[in-house]
């Protein structure tokens, strides 16, 4: 079910184009310069989710299905996208750099 999800997810992503991103400013971009990250390197990941490795919903707060999207940048670096699917935009509500290794954080979660 999960690679399913997966699979869902990135052929949705695929269909998005640049344009098509909004971002929760500014607490977005006070997060990546808090973390030292790259809007390019977010942006690059979302377009071609090759990377994504794990995705799980949460009901937001006004009752969005925000769907937090996991993208392996290297063997110890996770990229975490809380993000909300609308009809024409991709909305983008945080980024979260995760300095642990992915696949243990997988495994944490399928408990």
């Amino acid at each position: 079910m999960q690679k399913d999800y997966l699979e869902n997810l990135k052929k949705k992503l695929h269909s998005y184009k640049e344009e098509n991103i909004e971002f929760n400013e500014p607490h977005f971009s006070q997060q990546l310069d808090l973390r030292e990250g790259s809007k390019k390197e977010v942006i690059k990941n979302l377009l071609n989710p090759e990377k994504l490795v794990h995705a799980y919903q949460e009901k937001g707060k006004y009752g969005d299905i925000i769907h937090c999207l996991h993208f392996k940048i290297s063997n110890t670096r996770t990229m975490r996208l809380p993000v909300i699917f609308h009809q024409k935009s991709l909305y983008i509500i945080t980024y979260i750099m995760r300095y642990r290794p992915w696949q243990s954080m997988i495994k944490r979660r399928q408990r």
